[in-house]
């Protein structure tokens, strides 16, 4: 029987961090997998983060080596392989975050971040300001 290791690093502090934070229930509820697909949005988009923080810039097609090399089941959850973060997964996750509005879904996970770690006062400000961009947004658009 042959041993695999395969280092965590500093990934794990992320992924528990962006479980923690529960950044994945705001994702599925913007963006609801809606194909036949393994794997859910949340869990790409986590898979990405780790990816980018891994000091690793390399093309779509290559994502899986990456996780070929650290423990993807214990990041990212039992079942999900490096095969299933193929380019064509990352790419309908990134037109799904496109179709769904890059800046309302970046700013829905900073308001349930802010409100889950209780900055108080600043949430509220937080919001006054999404709210005054929203209308301005909205007057653009007219």
């Amino acid at each position: 029987m042959g041993i695999k290791t395969l280092e965590l690093e500093h990934l794990g502090l992320v992924a528990g961090v962006v479980d923690q934070l529960e950044i994945a229930e705001v994702i599925d509820d913007r963006i609801p997998k809606l194909r036949n697909h393994n794997l859910e949005h949340s869990k790409v988009i986590k898979a990405m983060i780790l990816n980018a923080l891994g000091f690793v810039g390399q093309r779509l097609y290559l994502f899986p080596e990456f996780y070929e090399k650290i423990p993807t089941e214990r990041l990212l959850g039992n079942g999900i392989t490096a095969a299933d973060l193929n380019d064509d997964v990352l790419g309908r996750t990134l037109d799904a975050i496109y179709a769904n509005g890059p800046t309302e879904l970046f700013n829905d996970i900073a308001l349930k971040v802010m409100n889950r770690l209780d900055f108080g006062v600043q949430s509220q400000e937080y919001n006054q300001i999404r709210c005054q961009y929203n209308r301005i947004l909205c007057n653009q658009r007219k």
